[in-house]
C-alpha cells in the first residue's frame, strides 16, 4: 500500500484555499504573506502596511513595486534593498535616503544614478555636485530612464564590488545572509542559526531546506511556507505547530501526521484522531519504516493548482510534475 496514494486521497477531499494569508488586514490580492495592513497584489511578504505589487517585501511601509525588501519606506521599484528611505529604483543599497538610480550604496543622502559609493552626499553619476536638485532635474528633463539605466550599467562595469552580500555574519557561506550564524549555503535569509539549503527565511535554528519561513522555528526539514513551527519534516503552509510531518495548511496543532486542512489538532494521522499520544509515536513510527523500505519517504505529493496560476510559472518552461508522475496518485 502507498501511503503517499493515502495522503493524495485525503488531500484531495479537503477544500483548497485560493490565498494563504495569517493575521492580515484589508489586503485583498495578498498571497502566502502574513501580518500584512492595508497592501495590494503583495507575495510572500510580510510586517508589511500600505504596500503594494511587491515580492517578499518586509517590515516596510509604503512602499510599490520592490522586491526582495526589508525595513524600507517610500520606496518604489527597488531590489535588495535594506532601511531606505524615498529611494527609487536602486539595487542593493543600504540605509540611504532621497536616492534614485542606485547600485551597491551604503549610507548615502541625495544621490542619483551612483554605484559603490559610501556615505556619499550629492553626487550624480559618482561625481559631487554643488547644486544637487538643479542637476538632477536637468538629467531627467534631457536624459530618457533607458539612458539613465544605461550609464549606470557603464558605471557597474568601472566600479568594483564585493561578490557577496553579507553582514553581521559568523561562519556562514551563501548570499544576502545577514545577521547569522554557522549557516551554510544560505540565500535572502535573516537570524540563521546552525542551519543549511535555507532561503526567503528569517529566525531559524536547526533548520535544513527551508522556504519561505519565518519567525522562532527549529528543528524543521524540507519544510515550506510556515511560521513558527517545531520539529517539523515535509510540510508546507502550516504555522504556530510542532511535531508535524507530511502536513499541509495545519495550524495551531501538534502531532499530526498526513493531516491536511486542520485548525487545533492534536495525535492526529490522515486527518483522523487516534487517541494518546503513545498511540501515535507507535502507528508513526510504522508508517515511516514502511515508507523508507518502499523508498517513499522523503518525496513529496504533486502540487495541487494550476501551474501556470502558480509563481513557479514565472521561473519554469515546463510543468514540475508530468503526467506519469501524476498518474501514480490516480
Amino acid at each position: 500500500m502507498s501511503y503517499l496514494k493515502q495522503m493524495y486521497d485525503v488531500r484531495f477531499k479537503q477544500p483548497r484555499m485560493g490565498a494563504m494569508i495569517i493575521r492580515c488586514e484589508n489586503s485583498p490580492y495578498v498571497s502566502y504573506s502574513g501580518n500584512m495592513k492595508n497592501c495590494y497584489l503583495c507575495y510572500g511578504s510580510e510586517f508589511s502596511e500600505d504596500c503594494y505589487y511587491s515580492f517578499f517585501i518586509y517590515n516596510s511601509k509604503d512602499s510599490v513595486g520592490c522586491d526582495y525588501c526589508r525595513d524600507c519606506t517610500l520606496c518604489y521599484d527597488c531590489v535588495d534593498c535594506r532601511g531606505c528611505y524615498n529611494t527609487n529604483r536602486s539595487q542593493d543599497c543600504q540605509n540611504c535616503t532621497d536616492c534614485e538610480y542606485l547600485y551597491d550604496c551604503v549610507g548615502c543622502n541625495d544621490c542619483f544614478g551612483c554605484v559603490g559609493e559610501r556615505r556619499s552626499k550629492n553626487m550624480v553619476f559618482n561625481k559631487k555636485v554643488a547644486n544637487y536638485k538643479d542637476e538632477v532635474d536637468r538629467i531627467k528633463r534631457s536624459m530618457t530612464s533607458e539612458e539613465i539605466e544605461a550609464r549606470v550599467e557603464e558605471l557597474k562595469c568601472e566600479t568594483p564590488r564585493m561578490y557577496v552580500h553579507q553582514l553581521h555574519n559568523q561562519n556562514c557561506t551563501g548570499d544576502y545572509v545577514y545577521d547569522s550564524k554557522n549557516s551554510f549555503l544560505c540565500f535572502d535569509t535573516i537570524k540563521l542559526e546552525d542551519s543549511m539549503y535555507c532561503n526567503n527565511s528569517e529566525e531559524l535554528k536547526d533548520c535544513f531546506d527551508m522556504s519561505n519561513s519565518y519567525y522562532k522555528s527549529e528543528l524543521c526539514y524540507d519544510v515550506m511556507s510556515e511560521m513558527e513551527l517545531y520539529n517539523c519534516d515535509y510540510c508546507v503552509t502550516c504555522f504556530y505547530s510542532n511535531d508535524l510531518f507530511y502536513c499541509e495548511n495545519v495550524h495551531n496543532s501538534h502531532h499530526c501526521f498526513g493531516c491536511f486542512a486542520m485548525n487545533h489538532a492534536e495525535y492526529c494521522i490522515f486527518n483522523e484522531k487516534v487517541g494518546s499520544l503513545e498511540e501515535w509515536e507507535k502507528r508513526v513510527a510504522e508508517i515511516k519504516r514502511a515508507m523508507i523500505d518502499s523508498g517513499e519517504w522523503g518525496e513529496h505529493l504533486p502540487g495541487t493548482y494550476s501551474f501556470e496560476d502558480s509563481n513557479a510559472s514565472m521561473h519554469w518552461t515546463e510543468p514540475y510534475f508530468d503526467e506519469k508522475e501524476l498518474a501514480r496518485y490516480n
